[in-house]
Formats: C-alpha cells, structure tokens, sequence
C-alpha cells in the first residue's frame, strides 16, 4: 500500500506482487488498474471538453476536418486517421494526420463498399483487426491499394451523425493487427457525435453566409435598380423625352446607347457594325426581347404587342447593363406613348379647326385669319380642297409628295387636303393612294374654302354614284353629270324630268309596269328587242306591248335618235340625282 500511496507504477505493483506475494498486492494491484482507468478517463474527457471547445470556435471546414483527426490519431494512440464526408451516394476522404503518402485523399467510395460500406449504410460503428485480409466486406482496387500503402490493418470507423442523417465518417487506424475495446469505440464516438455537431455548424455558417452574400448582392442590385428607375422616371416626368432617356442610359451604363426605329437607321457611329446591328434588330422585331453579339446588346421595346423600337448599348454583354436596358426599355416605351398621344392630341386638334374652317367660315376678318391660322392655313394663299374616300388613311395620304403647306385632316370616313395651288389640273397627279378624290377648284379665305370643300365632297359623291370608284376628277372633270353638283339645275331636272317622263312615270306608278326601266335598257341595248327582253327577263311579246304603251303614253317621237339619245342621257342623270338624294 506504500507503493500505491507513492505513485507506483503498476508495473512496479507487479513486481512487488511477484516478490511478495498476498492479498494486499492483489488488491493494489487493482486499485492501481481502476486508478489508471479512471485517470485515463478523466484525461479523455478532458480533451473531449477541450476539443469541444475548439470545434465550437472553428470556422473554416477544412481545418475543423483536420482538428478532428489530429485528437483521434492522439487520443487512441493509433499510427494513422482519416476522415471524410458523405456526397450524395459517395464517400469522399478530406483529411488525414499520421498518413505516409497523399493517396488517400481524394478517394472516393461507393457506399455499398469497403468498411465504409458498412458503417454509412448501417449508421454504428464498426471495426477490423486487420482491413487486408477481412472478407466481411467488398474490397476494391483503388481503395485497397491505397490501404496497403498506408499499411493499414488494424481499423475502426465511426459514423458522423446529424440526427438520423449521417453526413460522414472517422476512422482510427494501427499499422499492426489489432482488436479496439468498447471504450475506444466509446471515445472515437464521442469525438465523432463532437465532430458531426461542429462541422454542420460550420456547414450552416458557410450556407448562410453564401445566403448572406447572395442577398446582399440581390440587395445592392435592387438599390441600384430603384436608383436607375428614379432617374430614368425623373427624365420623363420632366418631359424629356426618348432622346434624353438614350442619354441617361448611356450615361449610367458609361457605354454608347442609341434607340433605332427601323434597321436602316443605324447610326454613323456603328458604320462598321451595320449588318449584325440589322440582323439584332430584326430579331428583336420579329419577338426576341433582348439579343446580343460580342459588341452589342439589343433590347426590344413594345408596348400593348405593338413593336416600337429597338434600344441599343454598345458594348460586351453584361449581366449589368442587360438589368439597365430592362429597366429603361419600360420608361422608353413611356416616354414614345406619351409622344404618340400628345401627337395624336395635336392632330385631332388640328384636324377639328381645319373641319370647323371648312363647315362654318367666320364672318369678320379677324376671326378669318384666326381660324385659317389655327387651321394651318395662309390667309394670302389660295388652296384646292380635296376629299378623299375609300381605303385610306391620313398616313397614307401624307406619303404622296404634296408641296409645303400642305393640310391634311381626318373627318370621318373621309380625308380631307388642302393643298396650295393655283389650279385643280396640278393637284390631280398628286393623289395615287387608289381612293376616291374629289378636288376643287383653287379659293381663298375662309368662305370661299368652305364653297370649295362643298364642291370637293359632291364631287365625290358624284363619282361614287357613278361608280367611279378609284378616280380623281374636279368638277369639270365630270362632264355632263357636273350639273348635279347644282342646287338649280336638279331642280331644273326635275323639271324637266316630269315633262318628258311624267305620264310614263304616273303609269308606272299606276299599274306597277317597270316602263321606264324596260325604256332605259331598250336604249341601252341598241333597240334590239331580243337583248332587250333577256335583259329584263320577259318574253319578247311582253316588251312589244311595252314598248306599245310607252308610244300610247309620250307619242312615237321617243324613236327619233336624237330624241331618244336625249331622253338615255335624261334617264341617266335622274337616275344619278336619286342616288345623290335631294
């Protein structure tokens, strides 16, 4: 008991109990042991609160893998651990401390091999006195080889588990064959739940910085982007238009902007990118919202469907300036339909004096020149006034080459032009749009303007009921049928009508017997009776007794040529009057 109270070894209690046999050196002996036992678990337990600590404090995964071996190679006095980390349906070796060679890093391993194998699939530990030769488990080659360049025989590993999840695995290795106690198990273990703790730790630390990191940047690219959107709906608030939204784009991007119409509007500064300009804008135009080549971003813009445009920006493709183009593309498309409507206002304004100058004429002079003012108007010039109907636009319109001073305006289905000239004959050759035109002859202020646009719309209300479709003509240009542009002379035709159609018209009336229809078309097929019966569908007989009555009604006269030419062109013009209306 004096050796134990010394300190003794228990090497040197053996020998004391070998010279000196009995119960007290039995009995110091095992105390001794137990002693020993408690002491090398009062040391571990301390090193695993020491290496607790320290893993709690490590923050880069790679050196908290390498803490860990190091304390497992130290605590079980083996020659050699390693550890490594479970990808998916792999097992990967990191780390190692005691190793002879590199190879072992880097391997990888199914998990369904090896004493890997085992222990991942089975989530407890697991060890062999001797790896080489043990045929409980798969060997593979590369493994193999690289366990007997290590020289590993002896190997206990243990799994890395987060709840029911392992995530990897420590393993324990001696150089000899060996058997590991339940303790070493127990201690590997500890330092393995230890282990698995920290490093999920670390893992979540790194995933939230990444997160971290990402939403910074997601925050200072919104900053940036409610930046750009302030400024760019600054410019248009202030009125500054499409051109001035180009700028600021360029200017905040520190790259050239140009915002294109068309693919022939390529600016002179992109001389020598001319066709893979066109070739962007065309697929931007045919539906691509952004495209790009090496040196040039383009950006569709549109609004409600419709194609407005293409912007720009010179320069390589960056993620940046793609952000840039997308938050300008809308305040451009903004700024073009504010353009539009404030136009579109313009010309319906425009188009309302031009159709009150036309319909109700001031009486002073004053007003005169006002109203031709507001109209777009000279008050020393003379116009024709044309009125065009069928199908056709303003726009269209506007594309024939009409000389300066030229007014156009909307009223209704129709479009009228004032055009500055001297003579009606000039203005003709001007309109080749395909539609119906009546043109005036030249006038001047603002009564005379309104007779005029009078004479331009009966003028084509002439030739739509003569089926004229498509024609330009003047009043003069109407030949005989101008006479139904005059308020007297339909009345005239009238008349005139009544004297030398009436009583046919009353028979007609009378017995319902088309006479004046079966009349027109006998004249209109030369007097030839059979033609003239097919045409009305009747029998030949039928038109001679007609014919009879029309004799019995206006007398034989009508037979005369002359007369009757006179009394075709009568029918005609009565017949035209009726279509105009009274």
């Amino acid at each position: 008991m004096d050796l134990l109270l010394d300190d003794a070894s228990i090497d040197e209690l053996e020998a004391h109990r070998l010279a000196f046999p009995g119960p007290d050196a039995h009995a110091a002996l095992r105390l001794r042991a137990l002693l020993d036992q408690r002491r090398q678990r009062s040391t571990e337990l301390a090193a695993l609160n020491d290496i607790a600590v320290r893993l709690t404090t490590a923050r880069d995964d790679r050196v908290l893998l390498q803490e860990v071996v190091d304390q497992a190679r130290r605590l079980l006095g083996v020659d050699l651990a390693y550890m490594g980390s479970v990808y998916d349906d792999e097992f990967v070796i990191e780390v190692t401390s005691g190793a002879l060679t590199p190879n072992l890093i880097g391997i990888r391993l199914a998990q369904d091999e090896g004493l890997v194998g085992v222990i991942v699939r089975g989530a407890s530990p697991s060890w062999t006195p001797d790896y080489q030769s043990e045929p409980a488990f798969r060997h593979i080659t590369g493994a193999d080889s690289a366990a007997r360049s290590e020289n590993m025989r002896g190997l206990l590993g243990v799994p890395l588990k987060v709840g029911d999840r392992v995530i990897g695995a420590l393993f324990a290795c001696k150089r000899q064959e060996r058997d590991f106690a339940d303790s070493e198990i127990a201690l590997l273990s500890a330092l393995a739940a230890h282990a698995a703790i920290a490093i999920e730790n670390v893992r979540a630390i790194e995933r939230l910085e990444v997160v971290n990191a990402e939403l910074s940047a997601r925050t200072a690219e919104l900053e940036q982007t409610l930046q750009w959107d302030r400024t760019l709906t600054q410019v248009v608030l202030r009125g500054g238009g499409v051109g001035r939204l180009v700028r600021e784009v360029a200017t905040l991007s520190g790259r050239p902007a140009f915002f294109l119409t068309d693919a022939s509007s390529v600016p002179e500064s992109l001389e020598e990118r001319v066709v893979p300009v066109e070739i962007l804008f065309g697929q931007c135009r045919d539906g691509a919202d952004i495209v790009a080549d090496d040196f040039v971003i383009a950006h569709r813009v549109a609004a409600a469907g419709e194609f407005l445009g293409v912007l720009i920006s010179v320069g390589p493709d960056d993620q940046q300036t793609r952000l840039l183009l997308d938050r300008a593309v809308p305040a451009i498309a903004l700024s073009l339909a504010e353009e539009r409507a404030a136009a579109e206002a313009a010309r319906r304004a425009q188009d309302a004096f031009l159709v009150d100058l036309l319909s109700h004429p001031a009486s002073t002079t004053d007003d005169e020149r006002r109203q031709l003012r507001l109209a777009g108007l000279s008050p020393g010039a003379s116009y024709c006034i044309a009125v065009a109907q069928g199908m056709v636009s303003r726009t269209e319109i506007g594309r024939s080459e009409f000389p300066v001073g030229t007014v156009v305006a909307e009223h209704g289905s129709r479009v009228l032009v004032a055009v500055p000239a001297q003579e009606s004959a000039v203005v003709r050759p001007m309109f080749t749009t395909g539609a119906t035109v009546g043109i005036s002859e030249p006038a001047r202020g603002a009564v005379a303007l309104a007779a005029a646009y009078r004479e331009a719309q009966q003028t084509v209300d002439v030739l739509i009921t003569l089926g004229r479709d498509g024609e330009v003509s003047s009043a003069r240009g109407l030949g005989i049928y101008r006479i139904l542009l005059s308020h007297m002379a339909r009345e005239h035709l009238d008349e005139l009508t009544e004297e030398q159609l009436g009583p046919l018209m009353a028979e007609q009336s009378k017995r319902g017997v088309p006479l004046l229809e079966s009349l027109s078309v006998y004249l209109a097929h030369g007097r030839h009776h059979s033609a003239t019966a097919a045409s009305l569908g009747v029998h030949v007989n039928t038109l001679y007794q007609r014919l009879d009555a029309i004799d019995r009604l206006i007398g034989s006269q009508w037979r005369d040529p002359d007369k009757a030419l006179d009394l075709q062109v009568l029918m005609r013009l009565r017949r035209s009057a009726d279509l105009l209306g009274k």
